[in-house]
This record gives C-alpha cells, structure tokens and sequence, in this order.
C-alpha cells in the first residue's frame, strides 16, 4: 500500500544552516527526518538538509518486497530516515525506511503478553544452527532443534506454523522463538497426570527413551525403568525403536514443553 505523501512546508537548507551552526556531524544510527527529492531505478535521493545528498536502496525502502519504488514513495515525501552507512570515499550517506519500520513494527511487538500467545509465522532461510522466520514483518530467530523434525524434512517455507516465545531480548530486537513448545501447548492437554497411555519408542539414549505419546515426545526415564531391571547400563539390550510400551504420565512442564512418564507395570 503507498505511503501517503505529504507536501513539504520545512525549509531544509535552513535546518541545514542549523546543523552547521552546532556543527552537527551525521553518525550511523541516527534517525533523521528528511525529504525525497529524486527517484531512480534502483534507490531514492533523500535530503536531510545536511552537505551529502542520501541515498535510499531500493532494499531498505520497506519490510514488505516491492519492484517499483513508486508504490511506496514520491517526490517530497516527508519521513525519519535512520543512517545505515556512511562512505567517506564516495562522501555518501546510506539510509534507510525499512529500519524505522522494523522499530515501529518491534514496539507493537513488545505490548503482547509473551508468556501465553502462539504466533504464526513462516520460515524464512536457514542461518547457522537454526531459522529465520517472519512475522508481521520482524524476523524471529528459531533453533533447529526447536523445530520439529517433520517441518526441517521438508520445504515448509510457504507454510505458517505456530511458534510460542521463549526469550525476547528487547536492546538487541531479537526473539527466540519455539514451534514444538507451540504445539506441546496445543495438545497437552490431552495428557493427564496419572493416566496410562500407549506409546512408541522413537529414540533411545544412555539416559533413557523418548515415547512419542499423542505426537508429543515424553521421557522415560532410566531410573523409572531401573525399579523393575536392577542396574540397567544400556538400554539398547531393553528395547529397540518401535516398541510400544504402557506408560503414565507423571511430570508435565508446560514452560519448556517436557513431559516424565513410567512404566505402568510399575504402578
């Protein structure tokens, strides 16, 4: 959607003459309010009233992808620019529109109560041990091992899915993001304590076997399989992946998506 353009009723040059006067030195992060004066191709000219003309990348025009610089700006449209870059070789100044709507868009972000929404959002791209994500525009960053490994099997960029928030670092904009907590909240309530299920080996480690129970990984614990086999030192000799076992549920954390069962032939 096209901003809306606002005719220009400032005198730039004469707040440039008042940067002059306190010898106002542009510096990267500044946020500065400034005018288009010039569309090309593949930037915008911007003038803040200082020496340098700006130049606005067709990339940092928006969050939202665009082709056309024109169907987001205009001649003598009026906006805060924030500084990206500046190259005193070429004695310019690169801005940017898209970082001063990634603060706007972060502080909406910041009023949602973290600690009981599910969002949806889509993935991304894939950077170092984990994924980047998009929602309403902000990137939020996700391990893998917080993805479920169904979605990491298959190209699921094109599909929203849900994420629960496990750390928002506010100074930085970075989120940490889960989608297996989001569905452990979906489905846990199908997992009553004290109740005896059926479930299938899906790992098994020196500590113990995960059960998948309902879709949701549950632990079984050695020392819950110790009780009955005095001194198991390796669980592979017990069971193999596949096995169903009868088991009931005995711990739920809902904060970090874990659930403990044991065997019901020991109740």
């Amino acid at each position: 959607m096209p901003l809306s353009i606002v005719p220009s009723t400032f005198d730039f040059n004469k707040f440039g003459l008042l940067l002059s006067k306190y010898s106002y030195q542009a510096k990267k992060n500044d946020i500065l309010a400034g005018i288009v004066i010039g569309i090309e191709s593949n930037y915008a000219l911007v003038d803040f009233g200082l020496e340098q003309i700006c130049f606005l990348p067709l990339k940092e025009i928006s969050i939202c992808p665009t082709v056309d610089l024109r169907e987001f700006l205009n001649i003598n449209f009026i906006g805060e620019f924030s500084i990206l870059d500046i190259t005193n070789r070429q004695n310019r100044i690169i801005i940017s529109l898209r970082r001063i709507e990634s603060i706007y868009l972060w502080n909406r972000l910041r009023q949602i109560d973290f600690s009981n929404i599910t969002i949806y959002a889509k993935i991304e791209k894939s950077i170092g041990k984990g994924k980047l994500t998009i929602f309403n525009g902000l990137l939020l960053f996700v391990l893998n091992s917080n993805i479920p490994k169904y979605y990491l099997r298959i190209d699921r960029k094109n599909i929203f899915m849900p994420f629960k928030f496990l750390e928002v670092k506010d100074y930085y904009h970075v989120a940490h993001i889960s989608s297996k907590l989001a569905i452990f909240s979906k489905v846990n309530n199908n997992l009553t304590i004290g109740l005896i299920y059926s479930g299938n080996i899906v790992s098994i480690r020196d500590f113990g076997v995960f059960i998948n129970i309902l879709g949701i990984k549950c632990l079984l614990h050695i020392s819950e399989i110790s009780q009955k086999q005095k001194k198991v030192t390796n669980l592979n000799l017990l069971y193999k992946v596949g096995d169903q076992l009868k088991l009931k549920v005995i711990y739920k954390d809902t904060k970090r998506g874990r659930i403990s069962v044991t065997l019901a032939s020991l109740t």
